[in-house]
């Protein structure tokens, strides 16, 4: 396909139409695993021809001079990463295409909300932290749960080679539990996706021990990421940090999730528990 670069218009729709199916399959199927918290790893999410592409995609712009820093991870390290959300070439157009589709997007809601409404469906939106990222090997992430407007979250793993069992086991995303201990529930596999929602205990991070290129992407909610600035700006994310905490809560108690069901005092005793000690919904260590 040659980064599907020279196709014009028609075969473009067509290329979308033929990976939404695939993908729409792929989501349709996954199993939802229960800990530490729900999560989904789905292997060879793309067909093999596009993901080809997306990785040459990738590594053109790795290796190419649009990258920029990144440093929100760790504040001991930048990272490199690549914006897609403006990228009108087909591999971009046809990943933003495919996960804004209807059908995909409430394939993926079912997995983890109680009852995805049609509304939600349609008030769901690519951020714009929509990109590709370029971590050096020896990195580690702080532990976090994700914004409360990020109502489900996304990390594409694209090896630049092969990697061992044990190299696909430490750089993948780590689901921690509420003990903080790791769980290695994903592999940094080429073609997989772990996907999860963010709530109170959905802590994650990564390492890594080999250089880890990642495509990541959240669904968000612009009206509550408006919500959410607005109460950034007035002190929400300082200490005690209880802003985000009802962030959470009011968010949950609007689109409960399977996992905590629509009890609110299932909520609140969650709520209760969260460990969210930092800014930006981290969990640094004491």
């Amino acid at each position: 396909m040659s980064e599907m670069g020279q196709a014009t218009a028609g075969a473009a729709s067509s290329v979308t139409e033929w990976c939404r199916a695939h993908v729409l399959r792929a989501c349709e199927t996954a199993v939802v695993g229960q800990a530490p918290f729900h999560h989904a790893f789905i292997e060879n999410i793309f067909p093999a021809e596009f993901y080809d592409s997306l990785r040459a995609h990738l590594q053109r712009h790795k290796y190419g001079s649009a990258v920029i820093e990144r440093n929100q991870d760790n504040p001991s390290f930048k990272n490199r990463r690549y914006n897609l959300e403006h990228d009108q070439g087909v591999v971009a157009r046809t990943l933003h295409a495919v996960f804004s589709d209807g059908e995909v997007k409430q394939a993926l809601l079912r997995k983890f909300y109680l009852r995805p409404t049609a509304d939600l469906c349609a008030a769901l939106r690519i951020h714009e932290e929509f990109e590709y990222v370029y971590t050096p090997a020896g990195k580690f992430q702080n532990i976090h749960v994700d914004i409360p407007p990020k109502f489900m979250s996304f990390v594409f793993y694209i090896p630049e080679r092969e990697a061992s069992e044990e190299e696909e086991l430490h750089n993948a995303t780590i689901l921690y539990d509420r003990n903080l201990n790791p769980n290695y529930r994903a592999r940094f596999r080429a073609n997989s996706v772990c996907v999860f929602v963010p709530h109170f205990a959905s802590y994650h991070g990564f390492s890594s021990t080999m250089e880890r290129d990642a495509l990541v992407m959240f669904y968000v909610d612009p009206a509550e990421l408006d919500t959410w600035n607005q109460l950034r700006a007035e002190d929400g994310d300082s200490p005690p940090f209880a802003g985000i905490r009802d962030a959470i809560e009011a968010k949950l108690l609007r689109h409960p999730l399977i996992e905590f069901g629509a009890d609110p005092e299932r909520v609140a005793a969650e709520k209760a528990t969260c460990l969210v000690n930092a800014p930006q919904g981290r969990v640094m260590r004491r």
